[in-house]
């Protein structure tokens, strides 16, 4: 019932394809892809959440929290976990410009930093053109002294509400892939 979620017929000026969910299409923003419904019929309004075969057996993720010992903890998969990830380098003139993304449920982003070869974090630049609630949010850091050689680099976001990206020791009690937000590490080979 709030005012996020929205009922998708067309893309673009066009009817969605059949491919895109056509006649209807439920879009969740901020959430995960699976409660985005395609080729929606009818809406049941119900006050416990769905468990068809997806939900209740698929788009969960399974966590242990150590609570005098691990108890398991399973929860269905909904909003997006905050994430950010190198997605390339760059060179011109010998300068290298990291280039990111980050994808979050919505909640504003604080900061973006990078680490090269497990150094020090530095703050990275976001990009304000993407600065939509739900959109991707871009992100560039200018690596300065990049040496010839294989190289290890890694990013995590901050949000508003102070959540910082885990890493993959953070989630080491999560024995699921979905929602897997950890840092990951790139290696790239500067020549």
């Amino acid at each position: 019932m709030s005012s996020g979620p929205l009922l998708a017929y067309a893309l673009n000026g066009e009817p969605l394809t059949r491919h895109q969910g056509s006649p209807l299409r439920l879009l969740m923003p901020g959430w995960y892809g699976a409660p985005n419904v395609k080729w929606l019929s009818q809406i049941h309004a119900q006050e416990d959440p769905y468990l068809g075969k997806y939900q209740a057996r698929w788009y969960r993720t399974l966590r242990g929290e150590v609570i005098d010992g691990i108890k398991w903890k399973e929860t269905a998969v909904t909003h997006l976990q905050l994430k950010s990830f190198i997605a390339r380098v760059t060179a011109n003139a010998g300068r290298h410009t990291v280039f990111g993304v980050v994808l979050n449920d919505g909640t504003p982003i604080k900061s973006v930093e990078v680490r090269v070869d497990d150094g020090p974090w530095h703050l990275a630049t976001m990009d304000p053109s993407t600065k939509e609630k739900y959109s991707w949010k871009l992100f560039t850091y200018a690596w300065e002294g990049a040496t010839p050689g294989e190289h290890t680099l890694v990013s995590r976001v901050t949000d508003v509400k102070g959540a910082v990206q885990p890493t993959e020791e953070d989630l080491k009690n999560k024995k699921t892939f979905l929602e897997d937000n950890s840092q990951h590490p790139r290696k790239v080979m500067i020549s």
